[in-house]
């Protein structure tokens, strides 16, 4: 298996349909363990009740279209303008009601007769997209914003209150972006992409890595970046799997 992270998703679901409520949880738990996705899933049954929580501390909504009080359409339009980056899935017996849940742009429209199939396909695909979103990380620089893909970055230094990102980009010349924050920022997001931690002002990308020792690590760029002491063997338990993981791959 790939040397990878585990995604943590934050889910709530409202349906006041309780017995549907039960079984829409067990599956969609069942699903994303198979997808290695930790889910924290809050159900509802009382729409109202869902509103008065912290819209925007939630990633993903299922939303029944057909509840009483307030429906889920009504549940959308709130999210529009209190959560605009929510992504909504709406769930519903009566397969006319997609027309007008076009309008409130849901990442999926799930009919509840066809439950495990499209649950299935929806989660596959919703994973697909954050993992596609990933590859690429945005950067505050100078008033302007700067999309990096990650492939790109060779390993991130930190200084003062800036982190330097060490970039290779396609047309094969070195460049450094200098950005303000902390490496602690970036230290566990980054982990599903192999980067390293070898210190507390570096994080390397393991496939940039050209040579690796229990004392420093030569990146293809041919900088030498130091391996702390208390840091070598966690760095070579991540730096092995990942080794292991691209054997996996070719296989």
């Amino acid at each position: 298996m790939p040397f990878m992270g585990i995604e943590h998703w934050t889910i709530a679901i409202c349906d006041d349909d309780e017995i549907f409520l039960s079984r829409l949880e067990k599956q969609i738990r069942a699903e994303l363990q198979q997808l290695n996705v930790v889910g924290e899933i809050v159900s509802y049954t009382d729409s109202e009740k869902l509103l008065e929580t912290k819209l925007h501390q939630t990633e993903i909504f299922f939303l029944d279209i057909d509840m009483p009080e307030v429906t889920g359409m009504e549940l959308a339009a709130k999210l529009e303008e209190q959560n605009p980056q929510a992504i909504v899935i709406f769930i519903s017996n009566h397969e006319e009601a997609v027309f007008e849940a076009i309008h409130y742009k849901p990442f999926r429209f799930i009919r509840k007769a066809y439950l495990q199939a499209e649950l299935s396909e929806a989660l596959q695909s919703l994973k697909k997209q954050k993992e596609k979103r990933a590859r690429f990380i945005t950067l505050d620089v100078k008033e302007q914003q700067i999309v990096l893909p990650v492939k790109e970055i060779v390993y991130i230094e930190s200084q003062a209150h800036y982190l330097l990102f060490h970039v290779m980009n396609s047309e094969r010349e070195e460049q450094v972006v200098r950005s303000r924050g902390k490496i602690s920022d970036y230290a566990e997001k980054m982990l599903i992409f192999h980067f390293l931690r070898p210190g507390k002002s570096y994080l390397v990308n393991s496939m940039w890595i050209q040579n690796f020792n229990l004392k420093e690590i030569t990146v293809k760029t041919g900088q030498h970046i130091p391996v702390s002491r208390d840091k070598k063997e966690e760095v070579k338990k991540q730096y092995f799997g990942y080794m292991r993981s691209r054997i996996y791959e070719m296989d």
